[in-house]
């Protein structure tokens, strides 16, 4: 998987005095098992009270800007309801968003979708309009992983206002994990990848849920243009060849 990654990245720059010569950009591919336990029902409907999800979450960022660029991704997860046996899926679309590209694969992006989730026997159907958050921060070995939901949910007035502790939104989602893996720099490109651990919480229908995700990373991203010795030269001249 890694591999196909910087495949991709160097195709994409691979003919020079070319529009993509500038082009600057990189990408996060997650694969998750995550396990939530029902700890208070404030009153709510849901009927879970164990949820057992498996998916993946794949991201990314692009622009000419060596900080700002527009942000992409898809989330998608199925699973059951233990309780209930029920089949349990929850999938979202981010086609807008920003991020902020903090060193070479650190980034912070905001991203704006629309989804669908639910659970049979459980959970009623529902459209979600997801606001994201997404932050990967660290160098080296260690690398946090973390990530922020509130979905307003539509045609399914059993899940709205089911997340007590939030003023806004309907449901509330979040993850916190450390990476322990490599990092690479090579192809003048820099990436990483790993096995993490994680905690996760969930307010959904009235319900609030606890528990852990454990699941593989992948990170990969162009050298930044800003830092790069070598693009100075190829833009502005090399002082020393002189």
């Amino acid at each position: 998987m890694r591999a196909a990654v910087l495949i991709v990245l160097l195709a994409a720059r691979s003919a020079s005095a070319n529009p993509l010569d500038t082009f600057q950009g990189g990408s996060w591919l997650h694969y998750e098992l995550t396990g939530l336990h029902g700890i208070e029902d404030a009153g709510g409907s849901s009927g879970a009270q164990d949820l057992v999800l498996a998916g993946f979450r794949l991201h990314g960022f692009a622009g000419i800007s060596s900080t700002i660029s527009l942000h992409i991704g898809i989330d998608a997860a199925a699973g059951g309801a233990m309780n209930g046996g029920g089949f349990a899926y929850d999938v979202a679309l981010f086609p807008a968003g920003l991020a902020i590209r903090l060193g070479e694969t650190n980034v912070i992006a905001l991203g704006v979708g629309i989804g669908a989730s639910g659970a049979t026997s459980v959970l009623d159907d529902a459209m979600t309009m997801p606001l994201e958050l997404n932050v990967e921060l660290g160098s080296g070995r260690v690398r946090l992983l973390m990530r922020g939901r509130v979905s307003y949910v539509g045609y399914a007035d059993s899940r709205q206002d089911g997340a007590p502790s939030m003023a806004f939104g309907d449901e509330l989602d979040a993850t916190v994990g450390i990476r322990i893996g490599r990092h690479y720099d090579e192809f003048r490109l820099s990436s990483g990848n790993g096995y993490f651990l994680g905690a996760a919480y969930r307010e959904l229908a009235g319900t609030r849920f606890v528990g852990l995700v454990l699941g593989y990373s992948v990170d990969a991203a162009t050298e930044r243009k800003d830092r790069s010795r070598r693009y100075r030269d190829d833009m502005y001249g090399c002082a020393d060849c002189e």
